[in-house]
C-alpha cells in the first residue's frame, strides 16, 4: 500500500507563494539580542537615631539644688544642666589649695637657707619636693570631685525631658535627661546578601516617613557592615539624613529606597521565550536555519526578559513564528509588515473563506 501524507504539496506550497511568493522557509519575525542593565529599586524600613545621642546620669550621689533643664530646648556643650550641692567639695579645694601652699613655702625655705651655707640634708629636700607634687595632685582631685557636683552637656544639642526637681536626692543609676544632635539623622536598614558590592558608602537613597505622604529627602549611605546575618541572608547599611531644618525626630520610623543594578545581562522579548523538558530555550537564526539555545531566565521585565545563555549580542532571536520552528529549520525572516499581510492572505485563501 502507497504511503501518503496528506497536506504536503501544500505545505510546500504554503511557504512560498501563500506568503506573497517570499520563498521557501518557515516565516518568522526576529529581532536582535541586546544588553540591558539590570537596575532595581530595593526598599526597607529602618529606625532613624541622632548622629550624636547621649542619655546623661549623675556621676556622684547628692541632693539636687537647681535644675537648669527646658524640655527639647537647644544647650551648648558644658552647658550646666542640674547643679548638686558641693560645699563639702569646695571645702576641700580651699583646703587642698591651703596644702599645696605651704608644701611650695617649705620647699622654698629650704632652699633659701641652703644658698645660705646651712647643711640642710638632701633627703630632707627631697620629701618636702614629695610633698609639693602630692599636695598638687590633691588639689586636683578635689577640683574632679567639684566639678562632678555639676552635670553639663557633653557636646551641643536638644535635650530631652526630666523627673527631677530641686532637693530631689540623685545617684550614679539616676537617669538625668537625654540630649540629641539630630541635625543629621542616621538610619539602619537591612539589605539582602546579594547587592553587598553594589550598596556601598556614598550611594544615594530617597527616604520617608513610613506612613506619611510628604516627598522623600535626599540622603545617602554613610556605613555598610562588616558581616551578613546568617538568619536573614541580609546585611545591614546605615544611611545619613540632613536634618537642619529640624523636621524630623529620632525614633521615626522611615522608609528608604535605593536604586542599584545586578549587572548587564543579555534581553530578548519575552515571546520568543520556550520551555521544554531542560527548561527554557530560544531560537535564534543562524545561517538562515533555526538553532536553539538553552538559557537561564534571569529577570521578568515589561515585554522583555533578562537570560544567561549561549547567546551574544545582537543575534537575531525568532520572537513570532515559533510555532512551526523546528531545529535545523529553513527560516524566510520577515518584516511585520510582510508577516501580517502574508497572513490576512492565508486567510483568506483558507477553505472557510472560500466557502464564506
Amino acid at each position: 500500500m502507497p504511503l501518503f501524507i496528506a497536506g504536503c504539496g501544500e505545505a510546500e506550497q504554503a511557504s512560498g507563494p501563500r506568503f506573497g511568493g517570499q520563498g521557501s522557509g518557515v516565516p518568522v519575525l526576529t529581532e536582535p539580542v541586546q544588553l540591558s542593565a539590570l537596575e532595581e529599586t530595593l526598599t526597607s524600613v529602618g529606625t532613624a537615631r541622632a548622629m550624636k545621642s547621649v542619655t546623661v546620669y549623675a556621676e556622684t550621689t547628692g541632693r539636687v539644688t537647681a535644675v537648669a533643664i527646658e524640655a527639647d530646648g537647644e544647650v551648648a556643650a558644658g552647658e550646666l544642666l542640674l547643679q548638686l550641692d558641693d560645699r563639702d567639695e569646695q571645702l576641700a579645694v580651699e583646703l587642698a589649695t591651703v596644702q599645696l601652699a605651704d608644701a611650695v613655702r617649705l620647699v622654698k625655705r629650704y632652699t633659701t637657707v641652703n644658698a645660705r651655707d646651712a647643711n640642710i640634708p638632701e633627703s630632707q629636700l627631697d620629701d618636702a619636693r614629695a610633698a609639693v607634687d602630692s599636695a598638687r595632685i590633691a588639689l586636683e582631685q578635689a577640683r574632679v570631685d567639684l566639678d562632678r557636683r555639676q552635670i553639663t552637656a557633653p557636646f551641643a544639642g536638644r535635650v530631652g525631658l526630666t523627673e527631677i526637681d530641686v532637693g530631689d536626692r540623685v545617684d550614679t543609676n539616676t537617669l538625668v535627661t537625654t540630649i540629641d544632635d539630630r541635625q543629621v539623622l542616621l538610619i539602619n536598614f537591612s539589605v539582602p546578601e546579594v547587592y553587598v558590592e553594589r550598596v556601598q558608602r556614598g550611594t544615594p537613597v530617597s527616604v520617608k516617613l513610613w506612613d506619611a505622604g510628604d516627598e522623600p529627602v535626599s540622603g545617602e549611605i554613610v556605613a555598610v557592615d562588616s558581616r551578613i546575618d546568617v538568619n536573614s541572608r541580609s546585611f545591614t547599611a546605615r544611611a545619613a539624613i540632613d536634618n537642619q531644618n529640624d523636621q524630623f525626630r529620632p525614633g521615626m520610623a522611615f522608609e528608604i529606597s535605593l536604586n542599584t543594578t545586578r549587572g548587564r545581562f543579555l534581553s530578548v522579548p519575552d515571546v520568543a521565550v520556550q520551555w521544554g523538558a531542560d527548561g527554557a530555550y530560544v531560537w535564534v537564526a543562524e545561517d538562515g536555519r533555526a538553532a536553539r539555545r538553552e538559557v537561564r531566565l534571569i529577570k521578568r521585565l515589561a515585554g522583555a526578559i533578562l537570560v544567561d545563555g549561549d547567546l551574544a549580542e545582537n543575534e537575531a532571536v525568532v520572537m513570532e513564528g515559533v510555532q512551526g520552528v523546528r531545529a535545523g529549520a529553513p527560516l524566510k525572516i520577515l518584516s511585520a509588515s510582510n508577516l501580517d499581510a502574508g497572513m490576512q492572505a492565508a486567510s483568506s485563501s483558507s477553505p472557510d473563506a472560500t466557502n464564506g
